[in-house]
């Protein structure tokens, strides 16, 4: 019989039937949930952003012949809508398909959104055969693309059409970014290494002694790799399974891009393409154990750490969620903010930027709290308890 916390002595039959009293394990809980985004992944060699997959798209399509180690690309309208972010940053398709459905704010003459324009222009098409197309424009090039596709088809183009087209295209590109990704990490054979060295390195830093306290470590990935479910975090200690959710799907199954949700629940349009609605329709995943509540009698999670993850609204809501789940204004639980130099960012660039990000974040929180002063003082307030931390990530796991 597993040991009951909190108490100091239980009994258990031996192989005679007899009670036999026996050591129970008395250390304090102490939960820690760990927050990775893609530049986790970076880090370990794995070109897994979007402007890596973007490239990696174009190059297939510009090859009339393709070697049977590439991996096969469909083309999709979204290649013609992202090409006008010349960025080609990660949260860059999050941002392209919430332009795409979503209402602007502004004058009526800017309100339309690209998908309008599109559909203005392939009814257009209708009536004046042969017209132009400015292809630098993203609406007008997924119009011709469109009506290529669907030359065959004299169905009405409408709204619901259109965006059901839109929806269809972006399972193909995810599934594309899946094949993109299984491929990736198949050329990167020091990818599992470093990703157990990194991951390490996340789950020791300010962790207590296991001697000391019953400790449960969890992962909140919003990547779609899962390399790693056992590590050993102690030097002499045993390998042990993390409670591991990668909340937006993995290779291995599906996965999603979507928008954040929080500002177009009530847009029938835009809905299908938020988060929120995709991971009700591909069956939430197990996050019951991620984040723990402050009970009577219990911390819940007590710290809770974020690495490579840009901090961005597409991701706001999840957010929200955890620091609503710990109570953070009421409770103990400690935020670290760790980040790293790369490329040729300094140590101090990188840090000034992640403050940036984390006060940006705090501050979006703050305001959602009922108590107005209290959003207003959250961050001073996490600071004089020492519940707030931005520091560089240690390096005591030798990185390869």
């Amino acid at each position: 019989m597993k040991p009951v916390k909190g108490a100091s002595l239980s009994y258990a039959f031996d192989q005679h039937t007899h009670y036999q009293p026996s050591i129970l394990d008395v250390r304090p809980s102490f939960h820690q949930l760990i927050v990775i985004g893609n530049g986790f992944d970076l880090e370990c060699g794995l070109p897994s952003s979007f402007a890596d997959f973007i490239r990696a798209r174009n190059n297939f399509f510009a090859e009339e012949q393709h070697t049977t180690e590439d991996v096969c690309f469909t083309r999709t309208i979204w290649d013609d809508i992202l090409r006008e972010d010349q960025d080609g940053n990660w949260c860059d398709i999050e941002g392209s398909i919430a332009r795409w459905v979503m209402p602007r704010i502004g004058p009526v003459t800017l309100s339309k959104t690209p998908l309008e324009r599109c559909l203005s222009k392939l009814i257009e098409s209708r009536h004046l055969r042969g017209q132009a197309f400015d292809t630098t424009k993203a609406e007008e090039a997924v119009a011709l693309q469109l009506l290529d596709r669907f030359s065959s088809d004299s169905g009405e183009w409408t709204q619901e059409r259109l965006l059901e087209i839109s929806l269809k295209d972006l399972y193909v590109l995810e599934k594309d970014f899946s094949s993109y990704l299984k491929n990736a990490i198949g050329r990167c054979p020091s990818y599992k290494d470093r990703v157990s060295r990194l991951g390490c390195e996340l789950l020791a830093s300010e962790r207590p002694s296991s001697e000391e306290y019953d400790v449960e470590d969890s992962i909140l990935s919003f990547n779609y790799t899962r390399a790693v479910k056992q590590f050993q975090v102690e030097s002499h200690g045993a390998r042990h399974d993390v409670n591991y959710v990668n909340i937006h799907g993995i290779t291995d199954g599906e996965i999603i891009f979507g928008i954040d949700g929080t500002n177009c629940l009530n847009n029938t349009g835009a809905l299908p393409f938020t988060k929120t609605y995709r991971l009700m329709s591909l069956g939430l995943p197990d996050t019951a154990t991620i984040v723990q509540p402050p009970t009577l009698g219990f911390d819940g999670t007590r710290l809770i750490k974020f690495y490579g993850h840009s901090l961005g609204d597409a991701d706001y809501s999840y957010f929200q969620a955890l620091f609503d789940t710990v109570k953070l204004y009421e409770s103990s639980a400690k935020l670290i903010f760790f980040y790293r130099a790369h490329g040729d960012t300094d140590t101090n660039a990188a840090k000034k930027d992640m403050m940036q990000k984390v006060v940006r974040l705090l501050n979006s929180y703050g305001a959602t709290l009922d108590n107005k002063d209290h959003g207003k003082n959250l961050i001073h307030k996490l600071q004089l308890e020492g519940r707030l931390s931005v520091k560089e990530l240690p390096d005591t796991y030798r990185r390869v």
